[in-house]
This record gives C-alpha cells, structure tokens and sequence, in this order.
C-alpha cells in the first residue's frame, strides 16, 4: 500500500517534469492521469457491472482471485491519490 502512494508521488513528479519540459498545461495532464488511474480502478474492481453480472463473477471467482482484484484496486486509488493532490495544489496556486 505504501509502495503504490510512494509509486503516484513518483508519478506525479515524472508528470510534472514532463510538462514543463514539454511546455504542456498541467492541469489537464494531471486530470487525465487521474481519471485514467480510477477508470482502470474501477474497471479492474467490477464496480461498473450490474448486479447480476457481478452476482454471478463473485459466485464463480475463487477467493485468491477476488483478494487480487480488490488488492489492484486499491493500488490503483492510492495511487491517483498524489496525482489528485498535485492537481488541486497546481490548480489552486499555480
């Protein structure tokens, strides 16, 4: 869990040094950064199924097999975290 917060400041600092190499807006690039880590979040999760779909993958799946998938998950939130937060700071004070 520590490994994927230390692994969206990382993320953000390549972000952040990219654009200004690049001389590319910021904002936009961390937004999409964000949106893209909580998509893939989101899709890896399931949460985006109907209820009858999901019924059926927990009725079929084993538990290493869900453990891993809300594990990945997680990451993958933890990690949009920093990008979120460099986002706002750079939106609001930049």
């Amino acid at each position: 869990m520590i490994k994927s917060i230390i692994g969206g400041f990382i993320l953000s600092f390549i972000l952040l040094l990219g654009c200004t190499i690049a001389n590319v807006n910021s904002e936009t690039v961390f937004f999409a950064v964000f949106i893209l880590l909580v998509g893939l979040a989101i899709i890896i999760s399931g949460v985006a199924v109907s209820g009858d779909r999901m019924r059926a993958n927990l009725a079929t799946e084993s538990k290493t097999d869900k453990k891993c998938r809300i594990t990945n998950s997680i990451n993958l939130m933890l990690a949009a975290a920093p990008v979120l937060g460099v986002f706002l700071f750079i939106h609001s004070f930049v």
